[in-house]
């Protein structure tokens, strides 16, 4: 029996759930290492977007709880768990782009989320100073040309019988 090329592979490769990759990577080293490629990872959420497959919903549940279902089949059901572990307050989440979710906890700690792969990332601290705490604002999406995610901290602040409006971003 003839091995079958690498581009069909991926080509197979690229229809299944995230699910099934993750527990693909332990196949080999070459299917592991095909998987977490960037140009195999663009290829499977380009192939996702164009069949609209691989779809589910994330809900919040009480102040910091999540699950995902499945919108193929509304029975699956699975909990989140992402690594903020248990705040204080409840966890908001920012925006989503692309499977991505940006949260936020109440320490003002922001996180990358990825919940299909369990995979995050603490984002550093880029501080907005005014003398006194305002409410922020979020913007969180994918920029084609630079071939990366952004997320942009807004924040506007009144002056004396709203004379004049100042805004700083991040």
């Amino acid at each position: 029996m003839g091995r079958i090329p690498h581009e069909t592979t991926i080509d197979i490769l690229g229809r299944l759930s995230v699910k099934d990759l993750l527990r693909f990577k332990c196949v080999s080293k070459p299917w592991c290492s095909s998987i977490e490629d960037p140009y195999f990872i663009k290829f499977h959420l380009s192939h996702s977007l164009k069949t609209n497959t691989n779809h589910s919903l994330i809900l919040r549940h009480r102040e910091y709880h999540f699950f995902s279902v499945n919108c193929d089949s509304l029975e699956t059901t699975q909990i989140l768990n992402h690594s903020f572990g248990e705040p204080k307050r409840t966890i908001q989440i920012l925006g989503s782009c692309n499977g991505l979710l940006a949260l936020v906890n109440d320490n003002d700690s922001i996180l990358l989320w990825n919940p299909s792969t369990r995979e995050s990332q603490v984002l550093p601290s880029n501080e907005i100073e005014f003398v006194s705490p305002r409410p922020a604002y979020y913007g969180f999406g994918y920029d084609p040309i630079s071939d990366d995610y952004k997320l942009v901290r807004m924040v506007q602040v009144h002056g004396k019988n709203n004379s004049y409006l100042h805004s700083e971003a991040k």
